[in-house]
């Protein structure tokens, strides 16, 4: 199987093209290869590999930005989606495809609407800002361009990611590991929910899907117990693996008022019910430091 991955230099599509796996062919396209914004830029790149399998790892992830640009936000988020499904129907060849989404699209931003111990991969999106607005829409576009045409997409799957970490670049596990070993006072939210994940279980799972699983929607994350993962307790497992003499930095809580620019959900953690069970995310942590630092 040959795989095109679009988005190749983020985090994620780095993870993807680094596998090396028995029967399948992975290419990665980054945005000056293949611009989801751009058709003929995408049938150029589909023509040229002709993939068996497109993987759309492209996204504006900056919610600020999304907030500041809504134009380029749903431009890529969005009509890159279509874009790409509408280039594959041009082409008339039939393509399994995978979209990359995201715990943001529950939304659910207000007291009492959202879910502190998850989401299941058919509850309700519920999007408020620009950033879940436009990943929940490309959303409703795959499936129901899947359904309008199966004869082009055979297969297709929307695999949510919630907080992805790993090698790629810089993420919120750099950031801790640098920041904890500062004399300096660091700003953490208490009141705010996630599923952090390493990206190499994560990509796992995708491998998996294209192999044994049938079309859908599923969540590929780390096992969080209820009323887990805080910020704090991402934390607290940062400074186990570093260690109390090398930890220098004192935390002090504050809201998500206080904090963000642009309103954040307070819970993004997914269940994972439909993909076998990930690590549980203190243990997936540690790993990764040890792996890695």
């Amino acid at each position: 199987m040959k795989i095109l991955v679009t988005g190749a230099n983020g985090l994620l599509g780095k993870e993807i093209i680094a596998v090396k796996r028995s029967g399948f062919e992975i290419v990665g396209a980054d945005h000056l290869e293949l611009d989801v914004t751009n058709l003929a830029s995408i049938k150029k790149a589909l023509l040229k590999e002709q993939p068996d399998t497109v993987m759309n790892c492209a996204a504006m992830i900056n919610m600020d930005k999304c907030e500041e640009d809504p134009k380029l936000c749903f431009g890529v988020n969005r009509d890159g989606v279509s874009n790409l499904l509408q280039a594959l129907k041009e082409i008339g060849k039939p393509t399994a495809f995978v979209q990359i989404s995201s715990s943001e699209v529950f939304g659910r931003i207000n007291e009492g609407e959202y879910k502190i111990d998850g989401y299941i991969e058919n509850d309700e999106p519920k999007p408020v800002v620009n950033y879940q607005k436009s990943k929940a829409e490309a959303e409703k576009i795959v499936t129901e361009f899947a359904r309008q045409n199966p004869e082009i997409l055979p297969r297709s799957y929307i695999l949510r990611a919630a907080w992805l970490y790993g090698q790629g670049r810089k993420t919120f596990v750099e950031n801790f590991l640098a920041d904890l070993q500062q004399p300096k006072e660091l700003s953490v939210i208490a009141a705010q929910w996630r599923s952090p994940t390493w990206t190499k279980y994560f990509v796992a799972q995708l491998f998996l899907l294209l192999e044994k699983k049938p079309s859908g929607i599923y969540h590929s994350v780390a096992e969080v117990l209820p009323g887990e993962a805080t910020t704090p307790q991402v934390i607290e497992e940062i400074s186990k693996f570093l260690g109390p003499e090398k930890v220098k930095a004192t935390l002090k809580e504050v809201s998500r008022a206080g904090f963000f620019k642009v309103p954040r959900s307070p819970s993004n953690v997914l269940k994972n019910t439909k993909l076998p069970k990930l690590l549980y995310w203190r243990d997936m942590l540690q790993e990764y430091l040890k792996e890695n630092y």
